[in-house]
């Protein structure tokens, strides 16, 4: 009996995370695809600008040239998306699965898929259908994606147990390639034989006329009418909402019952594109107006920002796949509502005489006001359409608010399971890549590491500028001698991120290494510091010392002492003025190559700070071979210093280390003034915590020194 429970619970969660992993495979794939969507939907808008003067300029230009050359874009964009989404959606499955960590075996994968699709839109049943490879085709280009993926897993697997073929001496390539033919084959002849079965039973061409004839089917026996054109645009917005793109599966059923303008008739083509698909499909000038108005994070009014242009023209896929609005659960019910009751006000209004009938046929990229008079010869036109806008608006508001409020739960509960993942590996001393993780802590790995590049690209155009705002903020905490005199600070990196605020400074240098942008990152800082430094010399004086930190990876870096010595040289840095703090969980090399780059860092001017410094034997090891200005104090020692008589002696001993070796001790950590007073009776004459400050701006550090001058 346990054991069948067992049983069941391990196969609901293995359908559990499988539908989870295609789900978000299909809301990747979908989202992959907005450039070519984008760039596509720009060339329809450019080829069809409702102006007569513009469109006799496409025709007689060079003799249609640009025409020309705007269709073949759209023809290598639109027309085969249904292609480049079989694509992404095989390529996001496969990336998600062990299988796909293999070059032969995710080309395979993807062969299957693209192979499947061509079978199930019946591409070649017949004369070529180029239309199938639109947005009409997408219905199949889902199926073959996911279903080409999983099947060339499961065959790959079967087979991966028989007796390969191997040819002695062949390209490793050329190996694995033959190890993919008898999977391939096999994932092929099931898309072929369901396909065949399907075309034999229901007499289509192949399963996408099966779909085809279906949706025809519910619309066969009505008449245009408002119920039908409800059935419309509902059935519309829940393609969408699944990936599908609905208006071209239901171009058919748009051109036999709504196209035309029939005397007397409210409902039609452009009734509908007019009075309710503003802004794209779903009345998105709506969920536009929602984001701009109600919407928190930066991310959504930025993506707002960014689909206003296009929404104006009535695209609005940016919107529908950034935000986003497919597999959204939050977004289903204002996609279908804001539409409906847009349709259903437009509808009322005719019937009462208030909205004159649609006379004038209006092209769907026709922006808004403008197509409500052209289409019906009266302001009143517009006036109706304003009273959509805000009816879809106040439909989308509330769960803008809601879905903002999720994904910021969701967002927080996937930062502090990386941020534990990374304190975990620093406790045991276990490497991490925090990229390679598993769900949202990967993914979100994955996004700040991004994010994280092109807050240093804007960071340093913004120094360059000489503009302090800033993504990649630096702070500075002061360091104090024994009579509470500002001798010092040490610089700290804050990375103030848009959507996750202040992120927890080790997480950055991590992510920064991973992402090899480490060096970048760490001269963007000492430059900056160095220059704000120059500020704080004129308050404290030229005995001021500003600490930077460096890991090791950046020590050894061969760019990094031409750095120093070019900086040293721009910035006339005298002997003292920068202290270069050595700080990494990776051990330093104490060799004689470690010894003479130190030598020659230090001729520059630079002095040398061992962080974290204990007894250990590492530690010691250090000062034996490398010379070291200044060491600072493990904050473990600091912290248990009034409560454990060993640390006392422990410290007593490197501040007897210091008086022999020439080298300075701080002590950081330093909150209270019980331990300031127990360090300066050892002989720890320097300092630096919250007893003084936290790690302030820069102005408020120049402050600090003015107002001390002051007093003085």
């Amino acid at each position: 009996m346990i054991q069948k429970k067992f049983q069941e619970l391990a196969v609901n969660t293995y359908l559990v995370k499988n539908i989870n992993t295609i789900t978000h495979s299909i809301r990747t794939s979908l989202a992959m695809v907005i450039p070519i969507l984008f760039i596509g939907s720009m060339t329809v808008l450019l080829n069809g600008f409702p102006a007569q003067g513009y469109q006799d300029f496409l025709n007689a230009f060079l003799g249609g040239a640009i025409r020309n050359l705007i269709q073949s874009i759209q023809h290598a964009t639109v027309g085969v998306l249904a292609v480049y989404i079989t694509i992404a959606l095989n390529l996001c499955y496969m990336n998600q699965t062990e299988e796909g960590e293999r070059l032969v075996l995710r080309f395979g994968s993807l062969l299957c898929s693209l192979t499947g699709y061509f079978i199930l839109v019946g591409f070649f049943s017949g004369e070529p259908d180029f239309s199938l490879l639109s947005g009409q085709g997408v219905f199949s280009a889902l199926l073959a994606g996911i279903i080409g993926a999983v099947l060339f897993q499961k065959f790959a697997r079967l087979f991966q147990t028989r007796k390969m073929i191997f040819v002695d001496g062949a390209d490793s390539v050329f190996n694995a390639a033959l190890h993919v033919i008898l999977p391939l084959f096999a994932s092929v002849f099931c898309f072929a034989l369901a396909n065949y079965l399907i075309t034999v039973c229901f007499h289509v061409q192949s399963i996408q006329h099966l779909f085809m004839n279906a949706v025809d089917t519910l619309f066969l026996r009505m008449q245009r009418s408002y119920s039908s054109g409800l059935l419309f645009l509902a059935l519309i917005s829940i393609m969408w909402w699944f990936g599908i793109h609905g208006n071209n599966v239901l171009n058919q059923v748009a051109e036999d019952m709504f196209v035309s303008i029939l005397p007397g008739e409210i409902v039609s083509k452009s009734f509908i594109d007019t009075f309710v698909n503003m802004g794209g499909t779903g009345c998105m000038l709506g969920l536009l107006l929602a984001a701009l108005i109600f919407g928190k994070r930066s991310s959504t009014k930025k993506l707002a920002g960014m689909a206003f242009f296009p929404h104006i023209f009535n695209i609005g896929e940016l919107l529908v796949f950034g935000l986003p609005v497919i597999y959204n659960p939050m977004m289903l019910i204002p996609f279908i509502l804001a539409p409906i009751l847009a349709y259903t006000n437009a509808f009322l209004m005719t019937k009462a005489g208030f909205l004159p009938l649609v006379t004038t046929e209006v092209v769907w990229t026709t922006p808004a006001f403008l197509s409500g008079f052209v289409a019906t010869g009266s302001i009143r036109g517009i006036l109706v359409q304003l009273a959509n806008i805000l009816i879809a608006t106040a439909c989308y508001a509330p769960f803008v608010i809601m879905y903002e409020k999720k994904s910021l739960n969701e967002s927080s509960s996937a930062m502090n399971e990386l941020v534990g993942i990374l304190k975990k590996s620093e406790e045991t001393t276990e490497e991490v890549v925090l990229t390679e993780c598993e769900g949202n802590a990967g993914r979100l790995a994955k996004l700040l590491a991004s994010d994280l590049e092109v807050s240093l690209a804007s960071s340093a155009s913004s120094a360059s500028a000489k503009n302090l705002e800033s993504p990649l903020l630096i702070k500075y905490q002061p360091q104090f001698n024994n009579k509470n005199q500002c001798i010092g600070a040490e610089s700290l990196l804050r990375w103030n991120h848009e959507r996750y605020g202040i992120i927890y400074p080790p997480l950055v240098i991590h992510l920064a290494k991973e992402s090899g942008n480490l060096y970048r990152l760490e001269t963007y800082i000492i430059e900056r510091s160095i220059r704000d430094s120059e500020s704080f010399r004129k308050v404290y004086g030229d005995a001021f010392k500003l600490s930077v930190n460096v890991t090791v990876t950046t020590l050894f870096e061969k760019k990094f002492v031409p750095f120093l010595k070019e900086l040293a040289s721009r910035c006339e840095l005298k002997p003292g003025n920068v202290c270069i703090e050595i700080t990494e969980e990776t051990a330093l090399a104490t060799t004689e190559e470690t010894g003479a780059l130190i030598q020659k860092i230090r001729s520059f001017g630079y002095t040398f700070a061992l962080d974290d410094f204990s007894m250990g034997h590492t530690s010691l090891q250090y000062l034996q071979h490398n010379q070291f200005d200044l060491v600072k104090l493990d904050g473990n020692l600091v912290k248990s210093l009034l409560s454990n008589n060993r640390t006392k002696e422990i410290i007593n001993s490197i501040v007897y280390l210091s008086n022999s070796l020439d080298f300075k001790v701080l002590a950081e950590f330093v909150e209270t003034e019980e331990q300031k007073q127990a360090l300066e009776q050892i002989g720890c004459l320097l300092y630096q915590g919250y007893l003084y400050s936290p790690a302030i701006d820069k102005d408020a550090l120049v402050s600090m020194g003015s107002r001390k001058q002051g007093t003085a």
